[in-house]
């Protein structure tokens, strides 16, 4: 596990193991162009790591985004992974006493539970921007709700109802000492970054800003199925690789390939 200072901060990256999904998924790049980026045939396996960040910070344990625990398998059998490498880091999910949800999304949230509807991390305040909690816990759901946006708003009900008195709701701004929220929306309607700031250092927590670098960073219109508004979610992703490339900034990405750090350049 490779760890970075960031000022006071450390930040461990911590996998859940190896998503696998295929070009079909990918929208607005042709699939013969998304298989010369990715160098991975159409048809064949196309793997997205999984990726969670441990921070320790002022003697707290902190953790952005909380795997996807059982809820995908037996589909796919190499995830699932992020509570044993927590204890392998010395921080088993025990001891965490925050957890930062960049969105609520199966692949960052429904680690949260075991099999049994239990709480994974028993003692963690949950951190999540206001407007991703009203669209999938609180708003009505609609007739013309995607059969995706049904579902995964169900799941969000049922994997957070163990923690409901240890929802921290949140704004932009600052939310942590030293780390700053950001709502970046499209992926979904709350999706968040997370600004670490320290000792003259920063690093940014972007989530799924980017699922697929090969093909994403060289034509940032590409879009993936799973995106809530495809339209916001391609200039929200051109905004903040804009952003990043200009400050030189490093970033952390939930589906940049282990250990998932990274500096963007035009």
């Amino acid at each position: 596990m490779t760890a970075k200072k960031v000022g006071e901060f450390t930040v461990t990256p911590v996998s859940d193991g190896v998503l696998y999904s295929n070009h079909d998924v990918i929208l607005g790049v042709d699939k013969d162009e998304s298989a010369r980026l990715t160098g991975v045939p159409y048809g064949q396996p196309l793997p997205l790591d999984v990726n969670s960040f441990l921070i320790r910070h002022d003697g707290k344990l902190i953790l952005s985004d909380a795997g996807t625990g059982q809820a995908l398998q037996p589909v796919q059998k190499n995830l699932g992974k992020l509570p044993a490498n927590l204890r392998a880091a010395g921080a088993p999910p025990e001891a965490i006493d925050i957890i930062m949800l960049t969105h609520l999304h199966s692949d960052h949230s429904m680690g949260l539970i075991d099999e049994q509807g239990r709480p994974v991390f028993p003692k963690a305040e949950i951190l999540i921007h206001e407007v991703e909690a009203a669209f999938w816990l609180d708003r009505k759901l609609q007739p013309n709700d995607t059969d995706r946006i049904v579902a995964n708003s169900n799941k969000q009900r049922a994997v957070l109802a163990p923690y409901r008195d240890r929802i921290r709701r949140i704004k932009d701004g600052p939310v942590l000492p030293g780390i700053t929220a950001t709502m970046r929306p499209g992926h979904t309607p709350g999706h968040t970054n997370w600004l670490i700031e320290s000792g003259g250092e920063r690093l940014l927590i972007w989530g799924d800003i980017v699922h697929l670098a090969a093909v994403q960073l060289a034509r940032p219109e590409a879009r993936l199925i799973y995106d809530v508004d495809t339209d916001l979610a391609a200039a929200t992703r051109a905004k903040v690789l804009e952003w990043a490339a200009s400050e030189k900034i490093t970033v952390a990405g939930a589906h940049i390939r282990y250990p998932g750090f990274g500096k963007v350049t035009k």
